[in-house]
């Protein structure tokens, strides 16, 4: 089922990223955690490594769990280091394998790199976007040799998904959101947010800009003053001084992350968000504490 339609179908919806596991790690280990989730969330999406890291498996992950539970998923797809035709084939492999759902992603350069060096055909996510909407209208790359434009086929059936960008300033993210939009992508999942204020800031600036798609927030729950550094340093967003400073006291700071987080939750389903999505990194039984907290 594609994420249009559960959202349709449910007011607040609730899921979760998971990431592969490392190359060489046992991957039962982690489909073991989804079992716990099973019926308390709506979807789940399955990341690329990031930065290079050495994660294969989004694509058979993102199966598994379809297959062995039941759990719709999200395949996140990156581009920067595809040519158009790879994209074309390994999309073929996500629409035989019924995977419905995809995050077209720029994608991140690889730890350590000093420029951006770009290995595939397209700088930019839109892109991405476009080549998978025109596969969901039955026009194909033509073989090598040819001078058509398009081969027409048999029409893809993808539910095209993008990231937003909180954090970005106001008219860059706009340009690339209405890009995105008007390429073909049909919902938004934000980067991780840590207020309720900080959501609603960004959709209302989207609408104020006639971006009217659904925008799902990424919530990220920070436990530990530990953890908030590490969204601030690692991934270079802001945590607001509010959180920061009750998660000062070791000794209490996971207690209150979990009713900040679980208040959060319920603010965004009275504002009438579309649901939430947890970046949780694998620790997918903070999903259950955080539902039962917010009574959701």
């Amino acid at each position: 089922m594609k994420i249009t339609e559960i959202l349709k179908r449910k007011a607040f919806t609730v899921s979760v990223e998971i990431v592969p596991p490392r190359n060489g790690a046992d991957p039962e280990q982690l489909l073991s955690k989804i079992s716990g989730i099973k019926g308390k969330v709506d979807f789940v999406s399955v990341t690329k490594g990031a930065g290079g890291s050495l994660r294969g498996g989004t694509l058979p992950m993102s199966h598994l769990v379809q297959e062995r539970f039941g759990i719709e998923t999200i395949a996140h797809f990156v581009c920067r280091e595809r040519t158009k035709e790879e994209i074309e084939n390994d999309l073929i492999d996500l629409q035989y394998l019924n995977i419905k759902n995809i995050l077209a992603l720029r994608g991140d350069p690889p730890a350590g790199a000093k420029d951006e060096k770009w290995d595939g055909d397209y700088i930019y996510a839109y892109k991405l976007v476009e080549q998978i909407k025109r596969m969901n209208n039955g026009k194909y790359l033509p073989r090598k040799g040819l001078e058509e434009d398009w081969r027409n086929g048999m029409k893809t059936d993808f539910c095209i998904l993008a990231a937003g960008h909180p954090e970005n300033p106001p008219e860059k993210e706009i340009e690339y959101m209405k890009a995105k939009v008007a390429a073909g992508a049909e919902v938004i999942i934000t980067q991780m947010v840590f207020s309720f204020e900080e959501y609603k800031e960004y959709v209302e600036m989207l609408r104020q800009a006639g971006i009217n798609v659904p925008v799902i927030p990424g919530i990220r729950p920070v436990l530990s003053r530990k953890q908030a550094e590490s969204m601030e340093s690692f991934f270079g967003l802001n945590v607001n001084e509010k959180l920061k400073k009750g998660l000062m006291d070791e000794s209490k700071a996971r207690e209150f992350g979990l009713g900040y987080f679980a208040e959060m939750m319920r603010k965004l389903r009275a504002y009438k968000a579309p649901g939430v999505h947890f970046f949780v990194l694998n620790e997918v039984e903070l999903v259950d504490e955080l539902l039962k907290r917010a009574e959701l």
